[in-house]
């Protein structure tokens, strides 16, 4: 294993050029976590110091007990949001919450499931269904690709509790309501696609608002390891 781990690392070495050009870009990206970190607003300190005693305690790191806490914890919340109405109540615990699970797992990194989503649903709002069902996946594999790959730049062969998990789920999410709008429209308009027919339950006539949008993308239940649906 160690020689193979070296072959790929050789084969992973580039031109001197291009690794300046990303060290210079990825330089630009990291002078503005401190930026983002002002966005980490759910999660109390006192609560981060008493999860470090508790990773210190069980000899784990606290990416890793913070992440399986986060999923304990959609047991007792998901009981609470089934108190909720439908409608814009329930979709703003649904984002709400799922904000704080990924502050609480992965700090400012969650801002990546909020920028790839802002920019998804202005995609949804501007682009033609036709345009969407393939650009709106397009996007969403290149921000996630981007993700590993920066992984495997920086941690080559290592390993890291970052948002690429996070990131996969909602890059399934963004795909299906790419497709749910295009076969919503068709359905519309009365055309005869077997495909659109065939997942016509699954089918969105009209794109949904900003808030609905972001209680699916953030939804806490699914949030950190799906499923997407």
């Amino acid at each position: 294993w160690i020689g193979l781990a070296e072959v790929l690392q050789s084969k992973m070495e580039l031109p001197a050029g291009v690794v300046a050009a990303i060290d210079s870009g990825l330089e630009y990206i990291y002078s503005l976590g401190p930026i983002f970190e002002k966005t980490v607003i759910l999660v109390p300190d006192v609560l981060r110091s008493q999860m470090d005693s508790v990773a210190e305690m069980v000899g784990m790191d606290v990416e890793t007990v913070s992440y399986v806490l986060g999923m304990f914890l959609c047991y007792p919340l998901g009981m609470i949001m089934l108190q909720i109405p439908y409608g814009m109540p329930r979709h703003l615990f649904s984002f709400i919450l799922g904000s704080f699970l990924l502050q609480f797992t992965l700090g400012v990194q969650w801002i990546h499931q909020l920028i790839s989503s802002l920019i998804a649903y202005a995609m949804i709002v501007v682009l033609p269904r036709k345009t969407l069902k393939t650009a709106l996946p397009v996007f969403a594999m290149a921000y996630m690709c981007a993700g590993h790959i920066h992984r495997q730049y920086v941690n080559y062969l290592g390993w890291d509790l970052d948002f690429t998990g996070c990131q996969m789920v909602l890059t399934q999410k963004l795909y299906m309501i790419g497709f749910n709008l295009y076969d919503g429209e068709q359905l519309a308009k009365g055309k005869e696609d077997r495909a659109a027919k065939k997942c016509a339950k699954y089918a969105l006539k009209d794109a949904p608002g900003l808030l609905e949008f972001l209680g699916y993308t953030f939804c806490f239940s699914s949030i950190l390891a799906g499923p997407s649906n």
